[in-house]
Parts: structure tokens; C-alpha cells; sequence
């Protein structure tokens, strides 16, 4: 979940928002996604080497905070575009490290891992493109949020079904429909991300009155 601007609800003890982001850097909000970040290694380690419990344990934990940086940001007022920037991103490679482990140990088809990452990485390019023409890169939509969610949950449910446990058949049938269905949306997501970015460069690029 991004560190969204609109507003907060209307608590008394709720601190208004700017809809302008802020250019801090050391914030609360900004600490938690550099810590996903940091944690990511140690997700794709415990689940490229085997430790599923503990990794999906991690995992889950490292992907539960996705929602608790964006809240924190809206409710303390501190919302800025490092962190509109960083928590994305932060999603994006949780993702990409996590289907790499999992490549390795067989569990995903590098077909998913070279659609997902491929989505990924022409995004990224992007980025600074469009800064040297003044537009910022698109902010997360709501399709781009259901997809994260979607592969997030897809991801452990295909290594649950690589343990022995009972259900171990129906957690895999179970992951390989998400996987699928969250690289549907992962790419109708980027096609918005990228009408969105076009729409910004034609106006950028149209006159002024």
C-alpha cells in the first residue's frame, strides 16, 4: 500500500494531511519500508534454502506491514514522496526476491519469474525517463494494489504445497490459480502505469495558453 495523500478520517485526535507530499526523509512511515527492505534477503534465504516454515513465517510478516507504513504515514501527517516512491518499490522486490528463491528450488516456472520480473524492470527504466521530462512517476492504483496482494498470498500458498502436510495439494492448486491471475493484473496494472505516465508527458509537452 503506497503512502497515499488523501486525507485521514475525521477522528478528533487524527493529524490533517497535506495533499502535498512532503520532502522528509527521516520519517516513522519512510523507517518500516527501508526495513522491508532490509528484510528481503533474509525472506529469499530462509525460502531458497529450504526453511519454509520459518520463511513463510517471515515473509508473512515482512508482506503484513505493506498497509502499516501508508496508515502510519496518514495518520501522523507524514507523508512524502521518498516514501510514495519506496513503498512500491519495497513491494516490488519482497516479490521479485521471494518468486527468485522459489525458482531456484523448483517451486515457481521461470516463465511467472521472467514475467514478473520483465513487468518490473521496464517500470523501473521508466522512472527516470520521465523524470528528466519533469513528470513524476505514477502513483500505485488500486489494481496495482489488488495484484501485490493477489501474488503475495500466492506465492506462500506454493510452498505450503511443496510441505507434506494433507492439504499440501489443494495449497498448490490454490497458488498456482493466484500466481496466474496475479500476473493478469500485474499487467493490467502496467498498462495503466503506462497511459498514465503517457498522459503525463503529452501534458507536459502541450503548450500553455
Amino acid at each position: 500500500m503506497s503512502h497515499a495523500s488523501e486525507p485521514t478520517s475525521s477522528s478528533p485526535d487524527a493529524v490533517p494531511v497535506s495533499k502535498t507530499p512532503s520532502s522528509a526523509i527521516v520519517t516513522a512511515p519512510n523507517a518500516i519500508s527501508f526495513g522491508r527492505l532490509l528484510l528481503m534477503p533474509v525472506c529469499a534465504w530462509l525460502l531458497g534454502s529450504g526453511h519454509y516454515a520459518t520463511g513463510i513465517a517471515v515473509t508473512a510478516a515482512v508482506g503484513a506491514t505493506d498497509w502499516v507504513d501508508g496508515w502510519l504515514a496518514r495518520r501522523t501527517g507524514q507523508v512524502s514522496r521518498l516514501g510514495q516512491l519506496l513503498d512500491p518499490l519495497a513491494d516490488r522486490l519482497l516479490i521479485a526476491s521471494v518468486a527468485i528463491a522459489l525458482l531456484v528450488r523448483g517451486v515457481l516456472p521461470w516463465v511467472a519469474v521472467a514475467l514478473l520480473l520483465g513487468r518490473d524492470l521496464v517500470l523501473l527504466a521508466g522512472w527516470p525517463l520521465l523524470r528528466r521530462q519533469g513528470v513524476q512517476p505514477p502513483e500505485v492504483v488500486w489494481l496495482g494494489k489488488a495484484a501485490t496482494f493477489d501474488l503475495m498470498f500466492a506465492l506462500p500458498m506454493l510452498v505450503f504445497g511443496e510441505t507434506g502436510v494433507a492439504v499440501a495439494p489443494a495449497a498448490h492448486l490454490l497458488g498456482v490459480v493466484l500466481l496466474w491471475g496475479g500476473v493478469v493484473l500485474y499487467y493490467v496494472a502496467g498498462g495503466v502505469y503506462v497511459k498514465m505516465a503517457y498522459d503525463g508527458l503529452i501534458g507536459q509537452a502541450r503548450p500553455g495558453p
